[in-house]
């Protein structure tokens, strides 16, 4: 279902995300080589309407040779661009589509072309040997910047306190992206913000391009007091025509009122 490239294609890095669809003509998988080995690991565009994880790597690209910069990669990146079909339409999936971040190994879903590409990736890359997984994304409502794990490992931990000092911990639901490479990798997901905001493309290149640079895990965990770790054991959905809810988290309020709202990934 998805094609495999080893060179960023003409014309990727100027290409809004209703474009990639005419560009890339599905989902694509790019290998790029680098100094270093193993590989990065990014997916961008898993959802259509979530753009700042693919503006931001086409401006880290620009920096070097791969995107036509100077520099060659610091390390070897391999990069998935998702549901090209729903960015053409400006949506998180199409009515025909399964949702692209619930269809990797460990899903409970039933059988599709979406779900055997994801195993493939999987297959692919755990071959390769990951040095990390990212995977980009953005919310909704005006959230911060936080991270996301599937395991409490130092690694994981220290991979998303280089992005915020909010760290949320999930285990569901299934079939997820990072919980899939979190088998044989430290994985993170980054949430953000809103799409459009131009303060989470800025964000999202700072922390992939520190990735790159990245030769290696620090032998020590990271201090408890440099980051803030939150669970997440419960999935609120607020009725249309609700007045308002208050939903309470430890440290952490958030008032919402007159509209449905779930926090997805």
């Amino acid at each position: 279902m998805h094609q495999i490239l080893s060179a960023i294609p003409d014309g990727l890095l100027d290409a809004e995300p209703a474009e990639l669809k005419e560009l890339l003509g599905g989902p694509t998988l790019i290998h790029l080589e680098g100094r270093r080995n193993p590989p990065l690991f990014l997916s961008v565009m898993q959802h259509g309407n979530e753009p700042s994880g693919f503006r931001a790597l086409c401006r880290v690209l620009r920096r070097y040779k791969a995107g036509g910069g100077r520099e060659d990669l610091p390390r070897s990146l391999s990069i998935f661009i998702g549901n090209v079909r729903a960015a053409e339409k400006n949506v998180r999936r199409l009515e025909s589509q399964p949702d692209y971040n619930r269809v990797w190994p460990g899903s409970p879903a039933e059988a599709s072309p979406e779900k055997a590409m994801m195993a493939n990736i999987i297959g692919s890359m755990r071959s390769r040997g990951v040095f990390a997984s990212i995977d980009t994304h953005n919310t909704t409502g005006p959230n911060p910047h936080y991270a996301c794990i599937n395991r409490t490992d130092a690694k994981f931990i220290y991979l998303a306190s280089f992005f915020s000092r909010t760290i949320v911990y999930f285990g569901m639901p299934p079939g997820v992206q990072t919980m899939a490479f979190a088998a044989f990798c430290p994985s993170v997901t980054l949430e953000c913000g809103q799409a459009g905001d131009e303060r989470g493309v800025a964000h999202a290149a700072e922390y992939i391009d520190a990735c790159l640079h990245l030769s290696r895990f620090p032998d020590n965990p990271v201090s408890p007091h440099d980051y803030e770790l939150f669970h997440t054991v419960a999935r609120v959905t607020i009725p249309e025509g609700s007045v308002s809810a208050l939903v309470v988290m430890p440290k952490m309020r958030k008032q919402t009122s007159a509209f449905a709202r779930t926090w997805t990934i």
